[in-house]
C-alpha cells in the first residue's frame, strides 16, 4: 500500500471492481429491507371493500379484503332478504336465492349486480350465479348447504372425471355454481360458506349415495 492511501477506500473500491460474496449479500439484504418497507407503506394501506349498501364495517376482525382493490360499483344492489330470505338457520332459502339470481340475470352486461347476505345463517340448496355479479357476505353471514339432496340437482359429470367421481354418471351440482361466467366476485367482511359436507359422508358410508357429491363452489 502506498503512503497516503485510505485502507477503507481501497476495500470499497476492490468490492466494486471485484465484489465478494459478503459484499453482494450486504447489497441484497439492503434491497430486501427497502422492498419490505415500501410494501408495508403501499399495499396494506388499501381500505376494505365496501358493501355499497350501508353495510360498511368500521371495526371488527381484520379481513383479507383489504389487500385487494374494490371491484367497480354494481348498478343494482339488493339483499337476499328482499327476495324472501330468512337467516334463522332452519328455513330453506333455496327459492329465495334462485329468485334473486333470476332477477340479477336481467342486469348482466348493463352495470352488474350485487347480492348482499346480511348477518345470519342462511340455509340453501344450490343456486347459479350470473356474470357481472358480486356475492357479498356481511360480517356474521353464514351460507349453509342444505341437508336435502333434492336441493342439489343432478348435472352431467365434469369432463375431467368422465365417468363421475364417487359414482358413475351424473353428479350433484355445486352449492354455488356458474358456467361460462365473467366478472364474478365473491367477497365480504369475513362471512362464511359452509357446505355442511357431513351429509355426503353419511350417505357414502351408508351406501345410499346415488350420485357424486357436489362441490362447494364451482365457476367454469
Amino acid at each position: 500500500m502506498m503512503e497516503g492511501e485510505n485502507p477503507l477506500a481501497n476495500a470499497i473500491r476492490a468490492n466494486f471492481t471485484r465484489p465478494s460474496w459478503a459484499f453482494l449479500l450486504l447489497i441484497f439484504t439492503g434491497l430486501a429491507v427497502l422492498s419490505i418497507h415500501i410494501t408495508r407503506n403501499t399495499i396494506f394501506q388499501l381500505g376494505p371493500i365496501s358493501s355499497q349498501a350501508g353495510l360498511e364495517r368500521p371495526g371488527g376482525p381484520p379481513s383479507c379484503s383489504g389487500l385487494f382493490e374494490a371491484p367497480p360499483p354494481r348498478k343494482v344492489v339488493k339483499s337476499i332478504s328482499e327476495f324472501g330470505g330468512v337467516g334463522d338457520g332452519r328455513t330453506s332459502n333455496t327459492a329465495a336465492f334462485r329468485r334473486a339470481m333470476e332477477y340479477m340475470e336481467k342486469f348482466r352486461g348493463t352495470g352488474g349486480t350485487q347480492l348482499n347476505v346480511p348477518k345470519g345463517r342462511w340455509l340453501t340448496g344450490s343456486f347459479n350465479l350470473t356474470s357481472d355479479f358480486t356475492l357479498f357476505l356481511e360480517d356474521g353471514a353464514v351460507i349453509l348447504g342444505s341437508q336435502d339432496p333434492e336441493e342439489w340437482p343432478i348435472i352431467a359429470p365434469l369432463p375431467s372425471y368422465g365417468r363421475g367421481r364417487e359414482r358413475l354418471g351424473g353428479r350433484h351440482i355445486s352449492l354455488i355454481h356458474g358456467n361460462s361466467l365473467t366478472n364474478v366476485v365473491i367477497t365480504g367482511h369475513n362471512g362464511t360458506i359452509d357446505g355442511q359436507g357431513k351429509m355426503w359422508w353419511d350417505l357414502w358410508w351408508n351406501k345410499t349415495l346415488e350420485y357424486t357429491r357436489g362441490h362447494l363452489v364451482e365457476l367454469i
